[in-house]
């Protein structure tokens, strides 16, 4: 998974699916897209990067991933797709783990990356829960934030 820039002016997650041949372990690509959706109109354009997916036990895909762009301070953003969905598409709406409340009033040099780091991770325990964490910067804040969320895609229990 990687960002890139998108023909609308944004930026978007890059992802891809590998699959693996049972009997000779040879890999192949078995569905590839990027996500970007559309901003709403009035919004300039979006970005989202840092992306960050993982697959849960029934094979469904969540993506986690950084999302800025006017009006929107940087926050973290969720999206995904079940197994037996149309390939190349993710689905499942975007859902907003949380909304940045402002920009980095550190005073460092404006030039300074984004945190770096956005993380997902299926539970061992139930193979189901899609943890996920990334950062923002809260209203008056001078540091970073994390924020962590747990998500369970449709049809994905837990036993």
């Amino acid at each position: 998974m990687h960002s890139v820039n998108t023909s609308a002016g944004g930026g978007g997650v890059r992802w891809y699916e590998l699959g693996v041949d049972a009997k000779t372990r040879a890999l192949s690509l078995k569905q590839q897209s990027t996500f970007a959706p559309s901003a709403p109109a009035g919004e300039g354009a979006s970005f989202r990067w840092m992306g960050s997916p993982a697959i849960d036990k029934f094979g469904n895909l969540g993506v986690g991933y950084s999302f800025g762009g006017t009006p929107h301070f940087a926050g973290q953003r969720f999206a995904g797709r079940l197994a037996a969905d149309p390939l190349n598409q993710l689905t499942l709406k975007e859902s907003v783990l949380v909304e940045g409340e402002g920009a980095d009033a550190s005073g460092r040099d404006v030039r300074q990356r984004w945190e770096d780091y956005t993380q997902t991770a299926v539970d061992p325990v139930d193979d189901c829960t899609i943890w996920y964490v990334g950062d923002y910067v809260k209203k008056g804040a001078t540091t970073y934030s994390s924020k962590i969320g747990a998500f369970r895609l449709p049809g994905c229990r837990a036993q």
